[in-house]
């Protein structure tokens, strides 16, 4: 109920805003399905007690967009049906939601606004997050957004944005927690046209049961076209953490009213302040036939143990058009991640590598093979540190030509 309450709000305020000017907009919409025969190997990443399978998934999705001069809203929708050959305990139905809008108001001034709803699986969701292996359970995670762009000048520009999540956890190990975010920026762009310097100030809060985390930071960017067709990115900042535990355990204590010994809960509450760095480096370029990027971040990132980490994540992808018919393309990363705090052992290297190939049945369908292979090994454990993942499939993707009006 509080998700569907705070989305249907949101959706409220947009149309509100919107109703004068979506009458002259521009409409598409844009559906695709895809199916897909899957073999996993060790579908819930454990060490010690692999289980394998066969799974068909079924993965219905719609983009559909509205744009006018003053106007542009994009929506999405995806459901990804999960069935098992022999493991149907793990059959389950993930879905997500986002919507993302944009506003003039005035010459200079631009509003935007936006929301999110994901339900998906810890495994593949804080993997792809913080690099960590959690155990195959659900994970809920709705957001919402809002923000401002202005134009100060010719070449300046500043913006400030909020965002608020809410995620929970089906498993009885894992913390819920809320998180906000205030992230604000102040651009000059050079006479050149190629180099765009910022100034980011930020702040990160999560609270959950058991911690506090409020983590604020000073980042100085700089953007450079080296060419047409090839861009780099630089964010380098510092960053102060103030993390507050809460721990609740039992003492007894003497009631004089019934003679005996009871147990009474007690509270303590234990800080701790940090000093870090944070960076954010990439480099994208194209050719004729290639697509490719390189990127490396370095940040602070909260797990479901309700405690912070140092992640350090290299990421990189490569596209290449083959022929007409045939792509084909390479995506692999490393993570690092290792505890910020002195409550929490977390210690772990985590690298996948993911080859792929598609092939043009008609105009828009395809036939695609994919291989991942996922390796980690977390050093907190004794034995049986090491173990990888991997997996084979083949998807049929139906893109179905843009509806306009």
């Amino acid at each position: 109920m509080k998700k569907i309450c705070f989305s249907g709000i949101a959706l409220l305020l947009l149309l509100g805003s919107a109703s004068q000017t979506l009458a002259d907009g521009d409409f598409t919409f844009n559906p695709t399905l895809q199916f897909r025969g899957e073999y996993d190997d060790n579908l819930n990443f454990d060490n010690d007690n692999e289980k394998s399978d066969w799974l068909g998934v079924f993965i219905p999705s719609l983009k559909a967009a509205w744009q006018t001069p003053r106007l542009d809203i994009k929506g999405s929708a995806e459901a990804e049906i999960r069935r098992f050959c022999s493991e149907s305990q793990f059959d389950d139905e993930y879905q997500r939601y986002k919507i993302d809008s944009s506003y003039q108001l005035f010459e200079r001034l631009t509003l935007e606004a936006g929301g999110s709803y994901v339900k998906d699986s810890t495994l593949d969701s804080e993997l792809d997050e913080t690099g960590i292996v959690e155990d195959l359970y659900g994970r809920d995670r709705y957001t919402l957004d809002g923000g401002a762009r202005y134009q100060l000048g010719e070449r300046v520009s500043s913006s400030l944005n909020y965002s608020y999540g809410d995620t929970s956890y089906d498993s009885p190990n894992d913390i819920d927690y809320d998180s906000h975010s205030v992230v604000g920026s102040l651009s000059y762009l050079f006479r050149n046209q190629r180099d765009q310097v910022f100034l980011q100030p930020s702040y990160y809060s999560y609270k959950s049961d058991i911690s506090k985390v409020d983590n604020y930071g000073l980042s100085l960017g700089w953007n450079r076209s080296l060419s047409e067709k090839l861009t780099l990115s630089c964010y380098l900042g510092l960053r102060y953490t103030d993390t507050e535990y809460s721990y609740h355990y039992y003492v007894p204590v003497f009631d004089p009213s019934s003679g005996t010994i009871i147990w009474q809960k007690k509270k303590e509450t234990i800080s701790e302040d940090d000093f870090g760095g944070t960076a954010d480096l990439s480099l994208s370029g194209k050719t004729e036939t290639l697509n490719y990027k390189l990127s490396y971040n370095r940040d602070l990132s909260y797990t479901s143990t309700g405690s912070p980490i140092d992640r350090d994540r290299f990421i990189g992808s490569i596209k290449w058009i083959m022929s007409q018919r045939l792509k084909s393309g390479f995506d692999a990363g490393l993570y690092f991640s290792k505890a910020n705090d002195d409550y929490n052992d977390e210690d772990s290297i985590y690298f996948y590598l993911h080859p792929y190939i598609s092939y043009r049945l008609m105009e828009n369908h395809h036939l695609q093979i994919h291989y991942r292979y996922a390796r980690t090994k977390d050093k907190t454990l004794a034995e049986n540190d090491s173990y990888d993942r991997s997996r084979i499939w083949l998807a049929l993707v139906f893109n179905f030509p843009k509806l306009l009006d």
